[in-house]
């Protein structure tokens, strides 16, 4: 390799990062606004996808529903200290309605006559479907429910669940858990377990 084969391999090597520092120096306000756009609709991701397991909830909901007879979706149903607490913290309220239709389910294991008390709450589930107590509709319910609830306790500050989404949400999850009361009153009790 002769001298100017030297050079010209040195120049080419250092062109293109001189060219990037060049680019990015020149268009640092553009790149800057670009970077900020992309976080944005990093947010907007998030906020899409949890729209879309509000309506995958909502479908749910009507399946199980139009499986009872029901025509209209009692408002009257839901907490309203659930509803002022949906107003400002909607993800809490969301989280605290959960808590309860979870209570609901860990009440019904404690009633399942297999002597299993460790199961989950979908095996729960599944032990109340094999028994006929609920059908295939619910469980999607349930997990529907579940999988919204999960969405939005992980969502970033600035892709927060709409007080309207948390209320949607939560007449849902009133309805199941209504659901299952009724499911937990018509077994029979066992006896009490330690």
């Amino acid at each position: 390799m002769d001298w100017k084969q030297f050079i010209a391999s040195v120049v080419g090597a250092l062109a293109w990062p001189t060219a990037a520092i060049v680019i990015v120096y020149v268009f640092k306000e553009q790149l800057r606004h670009i970077l900020s756009q992309i976080k944005k609709f990093g947010a907007a991701g998030v906020n899409v996808e949890l729209a879309q397991e509000v309506q995958l909830a909502e479908r749910a909901s009507e399946a199980v529903k139009f499986e009872r007879g029901d025509v209209a979706e009692n408002a009257a149903d839901i907490d309203p200290s659930l509803v002022n607490l949906a107003q400002n913290f909607p993800e809490a309220a969301l989280l605290q309605s959960f808590k309860g239709l979870e209570g609901t389910l860990l009440r019904i294991r404690q009633k399942l006559p297999d002597d299993k008390p460790h199961r989950n709450l979908n095996e729960v589930l599944k032990a109340l479907a094999d028994e006929s107590y609920i059908s295939a509709n619910v469980i999607t319910l349930f997990q529907s429910l579940r999988q919204a609830r999960n969405t939005a306790a992980h969502a970033k500050e600035d892709a927060k669940m709409t007080p309207g989404e948390a209320i949607q949400l939560i007449g849902q999850i009133s309805l199941l858990k209504n659901l299952l009361e009724n499911v937990s009153d018509g077994m029979p009790q066992i006896g009490n377990r330690i």
